[in-house]
């Protein structure tokens, strides 16, 4: 497939979107990551679920992995707040959602919302809520049935620095994950990162166009 707009070959091009990416408000590093290292931390994750006490699942590091390049940034606190949760708590459904519910799309399966992150700017709920902490909330009147699995998902976000230059980049079908403790060690590791408790990382996957 040709680039929608000429431009510089993959290498250079993520010499560019890394000189982009750690020029953001809050960003204190990006460095592209080879598939090796994704491999490395989709290890990771897979132990993590396996080990965590609550069942979680990061669909995310699926979609980056299935990206042609990935790009790992250390963010502070000072950086923008995620355009949507980045975990949930859900159930699977079969097929489409029903009209109304409340529900997500990732790695190709849908999902009911349970429960989720607080966001800083969400609106005032109007329906039962409980909280577990300051920043997660369950929807306790949602649950489609008692005997129907629930989990915490962590799912791809999108990633509006990229997406809003996709045409000037030469790129397509970026998306954002946040990584698991264990994770965040790997990519630490390979970047470079230093080992700030203040700072997180997250990871950038794209294709080219």
């Amino acid at each position: 497939m040709s680039r929608a707009q000429p431009g510089p070959e993959p290498g250079a091009g993520l010499a560019v979107i890394e000189r982009l990416l750690a020029a953001l408000p809050g960003i204190a590093g990006a460095k592209s990551v080879d598939r090796a290292v994704l491999q490395r931390v989709l290890a990771e994750e897979s132990r993590y679920e396996q080990s965590a006490f609550l069942p979680l699942k990061n669909v995310g590091v699926w979609e980056v992995l299935a990206r042609e390049a990935a790009v790992a940034l250390l963010k502070g606190r000072s950086f923008r707040e995620a355009p949507a949760p980045t975990v949930y708590l859900v159930e699977q459904l079969d097929g489409a959602p029903p009209a109304g519910a409340a529900c997500l799309e990732a790695g190709g399966a849908h999902y009911r919302i349970l429960g989720e992150e607080v966001m800083a700017r969400r609106q005032p709920y109007t329906e039962k809520t409980l909280f577990l902490a300051e920043s997660f909330v369950l929807f306790p009147e949602r649950r489609g049935s008692p005997r129907t699995p629930s989990f915490f998902l962590m799912p791809p976000l999108s990633f509006a620095e990229l997406e809003e230059r996709q045409g000037e980049l030469g790129i397509r079908r970026v998306i954002s994950i946040s990584p698991s403790s264990q994770s965040d060690l790997v990519l630490r590791e390979a970047c470079g990162f230093p080992a700030d408790a203040s700072l997180a990382t997250l990871l950038v996957g794209f294709d080219w166009a």
